[in-house]
C-alpha cells in the first residue's frame, strides 16, 4: 500500500501566505506554506470569485 504523502507536518513557526499576481492569462491567487518546499497552489481569480459568490 502507498504511504500517505499528504500527512501534516507539525511546524510551530510555519507561515502560510497568499498573494494575487498578474500573468499573461489574468490574475492568479497563490497560496504557499513557507516552511515546506513545493507546498503551494495557484488558481485563476475568476474561479475563486465565482466559487465565493455561489
Amino acid at each position: 500500500m502507498a504511504q500517505d504523502t499528504a500527512a501534516p507536518v507539525r511546524e510551530s513557526d510555519c507561515e502560510v501566505m497568499a498573494s494575487v499576481d498578474s500573468d499573461t492569462d489574468g490574475e492568479r491567487l497563490i497560496i504557499a506554506e513557507l516552511c515546506r518546499d513545493d507546498a503551494w497552489l495557484s488558481m485563476s481569480t475568476d474561479a475563486t470569485v465565482a466559487a465565493e459568490w455561489r
